[in-house]
């Protein structure tokens, strides 16, 4: 699959997919829950609502940057 088919599912199927990947990490705050899941030849970060455990939102990315971003934000 690639990141352009992942973009075109409705939200259950994004969800179904993500499931299949790989878990890399997560990064946690008060408010949220950001984890970060390889899923075939993309990345998807998937943020939760700590309050309810509901996911928000679904962002995928393929670019090293965000990927390095969301390393150097656990790190400090």
């Amino acid at each position: 699959m690639t990141l352009y088919d992942f973009v075109q599912l409705n939200t259950v199927e994004k969800v179904n997919v993500v499931w299949e990947g790989r878990f890399l990490s997560c990064k946690e705050d008060k408010d949220q829950t950001v984890v970060l899941y390889k899923v075939h030849n993309f990345f998807c970060q998937v943020y939760y609502n700590n309050n309810d455990n509901s996911i928000v939102t679904l962002k995928p990315f393929r670019t090293k940057e965000l990927l390095h971003e969301f390393f150097a934000y656990q790190m400090n």
